[in-house]
């Protein structure tokens, strides 16, 4: 590296220019009103226990809100700079075709139902801004594949591996122009969230040939823009089992879903994904939670037990792409080193990135005032 482009790069990791706002210093300590003492707090934890465990993170979801108060673009303006200073990759959730245009997460949207993503929100211009300056990987989740399927918090549901619902009504793939468009904004990752009942219709049994095909070809068209892939298999940490005519969750490391099922899904995966090209990173679980005390361990440790089977199951193919490994209670930043007191994962080629997702609000469609009263009661 030259030392022209060694300056360069230092200045970027202490600068982040936002749109239509000032620079943000990341050197300076941050002030500012209780919502973003807070926000910026919680993602310290994480920053500072990657530091010290001399780990990488990912944010694997980071929500900015669209509702039109500039003030969550303030505080978006603050927490890039403090994850561009802690060398995080960022995925911002999120976008795709089905969303709609007044999903208020989304930063880029597609002006119609069932049409290609191609309008930008002040959200979306922000962060492209972000990813055409800094040298770390800056992307979109690209939601579809996850769709008409159960959520995080339902134990009984019509979903289930039997009633896993029809492509193209239930579920979808986004299309080659909305890539390219995401592509055109500066970005270089997509996350591309998908069911493991889907892929695999039978724990422990073969992988949906159907849904492989639809996976890959997305991952394609993906590639074929000049964007990387991380496949996320969008499951909370459990599985939606047809029982009795209806799908019933049962999580990893319960008697019907084991973990070496879920070791198994892995192995399958990198198997049917190791020589894709476009394939980044495999991400083990989309937010783990929920889950029992089993084999001895507590929940979180279980899955840190679990994670580990994964990754020991992916190398054992030979597979050397790079594993993100979620937190455990929905990754959330904050709370992150009590759940993990220490990095956990074993991988004899270090390529691993622990995940954590941020949001700032309590729930969806709270205001920025109410956040903001809401932090500064419990001490922000």
């Amino acid at each position: 590296m030259t030392s022209r482009v060694v300056v360069l790069a230092v200045v970027a990791a202490l600068m982040v220019t936002g749109v239509g706002g000032d620079a943000v210093d990341a050197r300076q300590p941050h002030a500012g009103d209780a919502l973003q003492r807070k926000v910026l707090d919680d993602l310290a934890e994480f920053t500072t226990w990657l530091e010290e465990n001399d780990a990488q993170g990912y944010i694997g979801e980071v929500g900015i809100p669209s509702d039109g108060d500039g003030r969550w673009l303030r505080l978006a303006r603050a927490w890039l700079a403090d994850a561009e200073r802690a060398r995080l990759w960022v995925d911002v959730w999120a976008t795709g075709e089905w969303w709609g245009t007044d999903y208020d997460y989304s930063p880029w949207v597609a002006p119609e139902d069932d049409r290609p993503v191609s309008v930008a929100r002040p959200s979306g211009e922000l962060f492209s801004a972000d990813a055409r300056r800094t040298d770390l990987r800056r992307g979109v989740n690209v939601s579809g594949g996850e769709f008409g399927a159960a959520g995080s918090t339902e134990d009984v549901t019509d979903f289930s591996n039997d009633n896993p619902g029809t492509y193209g009504r239930d579920w979808h793939y986004d299309g080659q122009a909305t890539f390219d468009y995401l592509a055109e904004q500066g970005l270089d990752t997509v996350r591309l969230p998908f069911r493991w009942e889907r892929v695999q219709p039978r724990p422990g049994g073969e992988l949906d040939a159907g849904e492989v095909a639809r996976l890959t070809a997305a991952v394609g068209r993906a590639h074929q823009a000049g964007l990387g892939v991380v496949l996320d298999v969008h499951n909370f940490g459990a599985y939606h089992l047809a029982e009795d005519g209806r799908g019933v969750r049962r999580p990893i490391g319960s008697p019907q879903v084991s973990r070496a099922d879920f070791a198994d899904l892995w192995r399958r995966l990198s198997t049917a994904f190791a020589d894709v090209p476009g394939v980044l990173a495999y991400d083990l679980m989309n937010e783990p939670a929920r889950m029992p005390a089993a084999d001895g361990l507590p929940p979180a440790r279980l899955w840190e037990a679990a994670s580990q089977d994964a990754v020991d199951a992916i190398r054992a193919t030979g597979d050397d792409t790079l594993i993100m490994v979620a937190g455990y209670a929905y990754s959330h930043v904050g709370g992150w080193a009590q759940q993990h007191p220490r990095a956990w994962i074993d991988d004899p080629l270090g390529a691993v990135r622990y995940t954590a997702h941020h949001y700032w609000r309590l729930d969806y469609g709270r205001s920025y005032d109410t956040e903001v009263a809401d932090a500064a009661a419990t001490g922000s």
